[in-house]
């Protein structure tokens, strides 16, 4: 959803061309505007496909992000519990319930 606009972007320009082109070298009305519609249906399908690609590639980059979040803060968390457990030991208080 991120790159709805590229699709957009990247048909229109080819159009664009294809319609200067067409003027330039100048065609007759009818060709012109069926050799705009095909350029038009190619680069959608091939806009298409890049946009998907972008969107798989972005995807596929969040998720390393996030996994790598979650695996330093299961260490800090992990830190902490061996952090309390060095500290119950060394001050040689034990905290059982049992004893009272």
């Amino acid at each position: 959803m991120k790159y709805q606009y590229i699709r957009a972007f990247i048909v229109l320009f080819a159009g664009l061309l294809a319609l200067i082109v067409n003027m330039k070298t100048g065609r007759d009305v009818t060709s012109s505007l069926l050799i705009v519609l095909i350029v038009l249906l190619v680069f959608y399908v091939l806009a298409t496909l890049i946009v998907e690609i972008l969107q798989k590639a972005m995807e596929k980059k969040e998720e390393q992000e996030t996994e790598s979040d979650d695996d330093s803060e299961q260490e800090d968390a992990m830190d902490a519990e061996t952090l309390m457990e060095d500290a119950e030991e060394a001050s040689g208080v034990d905290f059982d319930e049992d004893d009272e």
